[in-house]
């Protein structure tokens, strides 16, 4: 059986007041509680927004799924806004259009961010 992949995590304050969760990796069962990890401690920083951003995610399951919508859940109980940005992977993008969560996690310039720029 082959080991998955680890997550790894960069956090970052932009200048316009944003703050940026890079991932590279995959977000599966046994890296969801990382991925839980890294974004409560983006949500507790007070940003008014929160980008995670998976252009180096190549793969998410519906447990990394979860811990995003629940992680939007509590970001919009708190005023802030939570979206995904940079998703590159036709996994990626299938799970989110299959599960109908696309809309909710990739916000109103979804379909441009989720396009890979050449």
């Amino acid at each position: 059986m082959a080991e998955t992949p680890p997550l790894a995590t960069a956090v970052q304050q932009r200048a316009d007041g944003r703050l940026k969760v890079s991932l590279w990796g995959e977000v599966d069962v046994l890296s969801a509680p990382q991925l839980r990890v890294a974004l409560d401690a983006a949500l507790s920083d007070g940003a008014r927004v929160v980008e995670v951003d998976f252009s180096g995610v190549e793969f998410c399951d519906c447990f990394g799924l979860g811990v995003l919508l629940e992680a939007r859940r509590r970001a919009a109980e708190r005023g802030t806004v939570l979206r995904l940005v940079g998703v590159t992977s036709p996994l990626v993008r299938r799970l989110l259009h299959q599960t109908g969560t696309a809309a909710a996690l990739l916000g109103p310039d979804g379909e441009v961010s989720s396009r890979r720029v050449h």
